[in-house]
Order: structure tokens, then C-alpha cells, then sequence
């Protein structure tokens, strides 16, 4: 009743971008994401609601929170997006599905597993489902969207400003790269990542 999907780096990697894409759309689930996982899903799609965790948005992580169902594609539950592993996602069952076995259960017991390239299990996955809609679910994580913004001090010239700025200019077409530090945290707050501007980072903090 409650999906929600958890997109990492591996879904770059694997060019899953489409397949990630439909099956969102499929179970009509919101999506969040990692830093590495930037890119997979359009930031300007309705049902994207951020990066998850310490730099997340709050619409991301009370959204994992609540959920009953957690997808995870290809991503390492590292501790900047868990925080306490023992409170992570605990009201859901969690799916994860990886290329690598060896993440599986590393840091996050789940209930439910895949092992195979991210690409070709979802284009499987995605043949198997029916179309789905829960209204009341996706009703609740937009009211957190709205209630939750990311904002700044529009009065005065500052960094996110000067990022959203950069993703106006840049007319959604721009390759964005990035060093390491607050600025990298920003422009994946503030920049809309899609298929056509795409963000290279090393992944650092």
C-alpha cells in the first residue's frame, strides 16, 4: 500500500535509467536517491522526492520511513543516508536488488533479495507487474513535498541560489561535475539531474 524505491549508483552504472523509470511508474512509488544514484530519475518528475538521508530531504526520509515497502536498486545503505541501522526503514519490508551478492544484508538485514544486473531484473520485474495506484499514499508523500521545501534566504545572494541559478541557465543540458565538499552536497539539492544534465562526482565527502 506504501511503496517506496531507493535508487543508488548502481543503477547509473548499470544504464538502468528507463527501467527504473517504469517500474516507479508501474506501482506508482515515489523515488529517492543517493548522491551516486543522481541522475536514474528526472529530479523534475512528480514523484521524485529527493535525496535520502543526512543531506535528504525530509519528504525523502520521513517517506522511508513510513513506508511498508522499501525497493532498494543498487545501493549500499551507507551510514550517511541509514543513520542508526537499527531504526532505518522500520516499518517496512525491505527489496533489495543488486549486481554484487556480497551487499546484500552487508549493512541492512532485508527481508527479500535479487542478485543479477540491475537492468535486465527490472526489465523482468516490469513484465511481471499489473499497473497499481495508491492514491492515499502518494497524496500523503506530495503534502510532505509541499510542507517540507528545501528553501534558503531568498533576500541575499547564496549558494543555492547561485546553484538553481547554473540549473536555469543551463537549460536542463549542461554536464555538471563537481570536487568534494558543500557545493557537491548543494548542486544535488538544487540542480534537477536528468538524462540530459548529468552530474559527475567522485562520490567523496
Amino acid at each position: 500500500e506504501k511503496p517506496f524505491i531507493f535508487v543508488g549508483g548502481g543503477c547509473v552504472i548499470a544504464g538502468a535509467d528507463k527501467e527504473v523509470r517504469e517500474l516507479a511508474h508501474r506501482i506508482q512509488a515515489p523515488v529517492c536517491d543517493t548522491l551516486m544514484g543522481k541522475g536514474t530519475f528526472p529530479g523534475e518528475d512528480p514523484l521524485y522526492t529527493g535525496m535520502v538521508g543526512m543531506h535528504g530531504t525530509k519528504a525523502s526520509d520521513l517517506g522511508v520511513t513510513e513506508c511498508d515497502l522499501l525497493i532498494v536498486l543498487g545501493a549500499r545503505f551507507s551510514d550517511r543516508v541509514t543513520g542508526n541501522t537499527k531504526t532505518f526503514a522500520h516499518n517496512a519490508k525491505i527489496l533489495q536488488i543488486d549486481v554484487d551478492a556480497a551487499e546484500i544484508n552487508k549493512n541492512i538485514r532485508v527481508d527479500a533479495s535479487l542478485v543479477g544486473d540491475l537492468k535486465k531484473t527490472l526489465t523482468e520485474l516490469n513484465a511481471c507487474l499489473s499497473k497499481q495506484e495508491h492514491p492515499e499514499w502518494m497524496a500523503h508523500i506530495m503534502e510532505l513535498k509541499e510542507k517540507y521545501p528545501l528553501k534558503y534566504d531568498d533576500e541575499n545572494l547564496s549558494c543555492p541560489y547561485i546553484m538553481q541559478e547554473i540549473d536555469r541557465v543551463t537549460n536542463g543540458e549542461a554536464i555538471i561535475t563537481t570536487d568534494v565538499g558543500q557545493h557537491q552536497m548543494l548542486v544535488s539539492q538544487y540542480a534537477a539531474i536528468t538524462e540530459k544534465k548529468k552530474l559527475i562526482m567522485s562520490g567523496g565527502l
